[in-house]
Formats: structure tokens, C-alpha cells, sequence
């Protein structure tokens, strides 16, 4: 299925199913990007978002000491304060993510967690489904 958008707005448009849009955000468009060892990566500049889900997948930080656009996966950032964002990669770890490709497909996304070394979000999500909610809670 092709994109079609009647508006610059990336919530009207129809894309295909598990599709990644490119878009941006103010709260944290600039921030630092900090590495479980300490180390700023890089700055966030856009984020990878799955519409039909409404759910943020990747963080694209720009490297400037590579000078690439890097795809971090949103369920590696472990804490968001007022100075930066923290992840849960080493910095060594991150040098070795490919550069941003799109549209990013799930060789490349397989690659990324493999790299990582973390559970990709559509397993996550998966066992989630399958096993369903905790026992005692109600749906």
C-alpha cells in the first residue's frame, strides 16, 4: 500500500501496517543521548514512530564525532531528566549501530538488537499478548 497524505500532518496519512514515520519532537529534540557507561553519544533529532500503534520504536541520535544519524531503540532509553537521556547501550555498543537507513526494515532492526544485545519490542510485545495480563488483574 502507498503513502497518501493530504496534509504535512503524520497522523492523517495511511501507511502501510507497522510502517515507521520520521517525526519530530520539541520535548526532547536536542537532548543529549547518554550511554550506561557515562558517555554522551550524541543528540537526539527525530524519533521513528509506528502510528497505528502510537508508540515511539526508535530515537534517531545524531553522532557528530561519525557524523551518521543512528537508530536507538526506545526500549533501551532507561531515564529522561531535564539535562538528557539515558540508555541502557555502551558507548562501544553504540558506535557499532549501523547508520540510519528508511525505510528501516527488520533485517536492519534485527541487526540493531543483535548489536545490543536486547529483546526486540515486537517479541516484548508478543509474550505480552500471549501470556496476558498478571494474575489478580483485570481487563
Amino acid at each position: 500500500m502507498e503513502k497518501h497524505c493530504g496534509t504535512k500532518d503524520a497522523a492523517s496519512c495511511v501507511v502501510p501496517t507497522g510502517t515507521l514515520l520520521e517525526v519530530g519532537n520539541r520535548e526532547i529534540w536536542q537532548m543529549e543521548l547518554v550511554s550506561r557507561d557515562r558517555v554522551t553519544c550524541g543528540r537526539i533529532v527525530r524519533q521513528l514512530v509506528e502510528a497505528e500503534m502510537y508508540t515511539i520504536r526508535y530515537l534517531i541520535v545524531y553522532d557528530m564525532t561519525t557524523d551518521r544519524h543512528v537508530p536507538v531503540p526506545a526500549n533501551a532509553v532507561t531515564e529522561i531528566t531535564s539535562e538528557a537521556v539515558f540508555c541502557s547501550i555502551d558507548a562501544i555498543k553504540f558506535l557499532s549501530l549501523p547508520k540510519l537507513t528508511l525505510p528501516l526494515d527488520r533485517a536492519q532492526e534485527e541487526e540493531i538488537y543483535g548489536i545490543i544485545e536486547q529483546t526486540p519490542y515486537w517479541i516484548e510485545e508478543a509474550a505480552f499478548i500471549h501470556t496476558g495480563p498478571e494474575p489478580g488483574i483485570s481487563e
